[in-house]
């Protein structure tokens, strides 16, 4: 039997709040489908960096393994900085350069933090021997970047995977409502920096004017990255006419979290158009679909796609407030719909939502891992972190944005010569 050393994050030493939710629900469910497979599982939660890679080689030294799966990005990274020689699968969970478009561009240190993500998505380009996305359109877009480093080697014997594991679905167990005279319309995880709360609120306040039943509670909230984006929902909340039927307590234990699936009678999410939106996932609508809460949500994200061809719930315009208070409306006023709705959802989760289909190529490998030729005839775009040219590269970048003297300081500090806050 195959063992697999899976680097990700397990959840027990971190939190959603802390914005590894999606990474958590992701390890978990690559987890699942590498025992279902047969295979022996150890799990690993590195730090990030070398003291996560120095986590890692601590465990390949005692254990024998077959092969390292890595959910990325920062786990992924440990992976690769551990040096390891076994055949190594990196779950690129997200495009990070897209997400990093969307924050702060007056922040002086937008620019470093950018440097430090593209030489981290380089490095794990340059080295997985197979790869896998969250999304059939980030599955084509991590294919053309392997090409331009001139490593897809799709003639060789020993071609990279690029498998796109898009929307695995947990067993379908249709959760029971608990309030049958009240609609309660849910979300849950966090606000992040793509999300449309001001639209949000809108439709549901236009929703509750319609319908006196509709009740709103959001769980989860602010994460580092995104740290605006719940307290403005607050505070569009705390002036609206109908503040006392919205409920907003924030990150919940899961045993708190299953009470409020129990209440819903929906589940909604709403997305700005950008880049992230069209390559990225939404893992929490994974959970809401394998308990039979109908989905409600903005188009733009592949997911979005998926539910209108399913009939997984109701997809509206990017942007369309009336579009989304009337989606809520009618699933408030037609129990039928929403009873369809949950038998296309039992459907999906066993056939094409499932883990067994959405797996296979990754149990494939798994079977017959091996390493792929890592000489490329391309060049990264971003040198390997804190190397000379990435020093260079970054130096010129803050003396640009926040001048020479700042630039010296953070250049010091990286360099562990500079103690102080520049």
């Amino acid at each position: 039997m195959n063992s697999v050393l899976l680097v990700g994050d397990s959840g027990n030493d971190s939190s959603a709040g802390a914005g590894s939710g999606a990474c958590v629900a992701r390890t978990k469910r690559f987890s699942n489908a590498l025992l279902q497979g047969g295979f022996s599982v150890t799990c690993c939660s590195p730090g990030e960096g070398r003291v996560g890679a120095s986590r890692i080689r601590k465990l390949l030294a005692e254990k024998e393994f077959s092969s390292v799966v890595a959910i990325s990005p920062f786990p992924a990274e440990s992976a690769v900085l551990s040096g390891t020689d076994l055949p190594l699968w990196i779950d690129i969970n997200g495009m990070h350069p897209a997400e990093l478009q969307l924050q702060n561009r007056d922040d002086r240190r937008h620019g470093e933090r950018f440097l430090r993500i593209l030489a981290l998505e380089n490095s794990l380009l340059a080295r997985g021997d197979g790869f896998s996305t969250p999304s059939i359109r980030q599955a084509a877009s991590v294919t053309g970047e392997l090409l331009l480093l001139g490593r897809t080697c799709f003639n060789g014997s020993n071609g990279i995977t690029v498998a796109p594991i898009p929307h695995c679905a947990e067993p379908f167990h249709d959760s029971m409502k608990t309030n049958s005279e009240l609609f309660r319309i849910v979300s849950t995880g966090s606000f992040n920096i793509w999300f449309d709360e001001a639209v949000l609120f809108k439709a549901l306040e236009a929703a509750m004017q319609a319908d006196e039943s509709i009740r709103f509670t959001a769980t989860g909230g602010a994460i580092p990255f995104s740290r605006d984006k719940f307290p403005d929902f607050e505070k569009l909340v705390e002036s609206s006419r109908f503040k006392d039927r919205f409920s907003l307590p924030g990150w919940v234990s899961r045993e708190e979290l299953e009470k409020v699936y129990s209440s819903a009678g929906a589940a909604t999410y709403t997305d700005i158009p950008s880049p992230e939106t069209f390559l990225g996932a939404r893992t929490r609508v994974l959970d809401w679909i394998s308990r039979g809460i109908p989905v409600v949500c903005t188009a733009g994200a592949e997911i979005a796609d998926d539910i209108a061809r399913h009939r997984l719930g109701i997809v509206v315009p990017s942007g369309d407030s009336e579009a989304l208070a009337r989606a809520y409306c009618s699933l408030a006023d037609e129990e039928s719909r929403c009873r369809s709705i949950r038998e296309a959802q039992r459907k999906w989760c066993a056939g094409e939502g499932s883990s067994e289909h959405l797996f296979k190529d990754l149990l494939k490998w798994c079977s017959n891992p091996v390493r792929v030729p890592q000489k490329r005839l391309g060049r990264t775009t971003v040198s390997s972190m804190n190397s000379t040219g990435y020093l260079i590269r970054l130096f010129r970048e803050l003396s640009i944005s926040a001048g020479p003297g700042y630039a010296a300081k953070r250049l010091l500090k990286r360099m562990g010569l500079f103690r102080g806050n520049p």
